[in-house]
């Protein structure tokens, strides 16, 4: 059994290492101190269980990690570092290891865990392979969100025909993980997911996420509105800010159809009210779905959403969305 372990504190990673690699039919192949490395050695050699310490799990980053284990089939474990909570940030007793049980017990929890395998990311697909109409390449799709987005945009962009709209994202995630998410949500999708680069034109059939966390994505105010990487100081409290895409997208108000998905603070309630005004067609995720409703449910305080919708139907409303009529 291949198996990845990743820790932060480099004694404790080496003694857990030592210690299942003197179990028969296990071979560490990867030791990795944070979640980024994590993230490229289960990307590029895929293990049969990776094995986190449970401060590691509890990171917001962890969200693209599940998202990777269930794309690749990889199972996993956590287990306690010493002075650690023993209720382990709310992991389930399904996901803990106890490294200080006997060798028997502790290979007989890591095959169990294996044999469970892993829940593939859900698949909603109403609407796949559908063409989006004549009308497909005037119009812009804008999605934005932060926590709890990375499932929610999996489940919007599986209702995606390959000749969807034009559309583009900013994802909360951190520096490390835009390129990463890009390609998960690539193999998951069926238009072409990739990153954002300064110069790119919105074409149908085409999802751009805001790259990184050094530039903000932004369209040039006139056509073809390609997009721009622009430096800057964070907005709403991020770089990149859906914010700053939103209202960058006001020249193009009335081809544009927004929204605002699940997540902390209130990053791109802003800029959906000035695109609603504007003549963009606007939707903010509603409570019950979001597993963080601040993004949303300000949007919906301040009056920037036309719609409040389900998850389950964002992706056909964002299809399906009839332009406002230019005065």
């Amino acid at each position: 059994m291949r198996v990845i372990l990743a820790e932060s504190d480099k004694t404790t990673l080496r003694h857990l290492a030592q210690r299942l690699s003197d179990l028969r039919g296990i071979a560490v192949t990867d030791l990795c101190s944070d979640l980024t490395q994590t993230f490229n050695a289960v990307e590029h050699r895929p293990p049969q269980l990776v094995i986190l310490s449970a401060s590691l799990v509890a990171r917001p980053e962890f969200e693209m990690m599940d998202l990777l284990f269930r794309t690749l089939g990889v199972a996993w474990l956590a287990f306690r570092a010493k002075g650690q909570s023993t209720h382990a940030g709310g992991i389930g007793a399904d996901r803990l290891l106890d490294p200080d049980q006997p060798d028997d017990a502790i290979l007989a929890r890591l095959h169990r865990a294996v044999g469970a395998g892993t829940q593939p990311p859900s698949r909603a697909s109403a609407g796949l392979l559908r063409s989006v109409g004549h009308d497909g390449e005037s119009r812009l799709i804008l999605i934005g969100s932060s926590t709890g987005g990375i499932d929610a945009l999996l489940a919007i962009l599986d209702m995606f025909p390959a000749d969807c709209p034009p559309t583009l994202i900013v994802q909360h995630t951190g520096a490390s993980y835009s390129a990463g998410l890009a390609r998960l949500l690539d193999r998951n999708a069926a238009p072409e997911v990739r990153e954002a680069g300064d110069g790119d034109v919105p074409t149908p059939g085409r999802v751009l996420l805001a790259p990184g966390a050094d530039h903000h994505l932004v369209l040039a105010p006139r056509a073809p509105h390609a997009c721009t990487l622009q430096s800057g100081a964070r907005i709403s409290g991020h770089r990149p800010s859906v914010d700053a895409l939103f209202h960058s997208a006001l020249p193009m108000a009335n081809r544009v159809t927004a929204a605002l998905l699940t997540g902390m603070g209130r990053d791109g309630a802003e800029g959906l009210l000035a695109l609603r005004r504007a003549g963009a067609r606007t939707i903010a995720q509603d409570r019950e779905t979001s597993v963080v409703y601040g993004m949303p449910g300000y949007a919906v305080q301040i009056g920037a959403a036309e719609r409040e919708l389900p998850l389950s139907a964002i992706g056909s409303a964002l299809l399906n969305a009839r332009q406002k009529v230019k005065a």
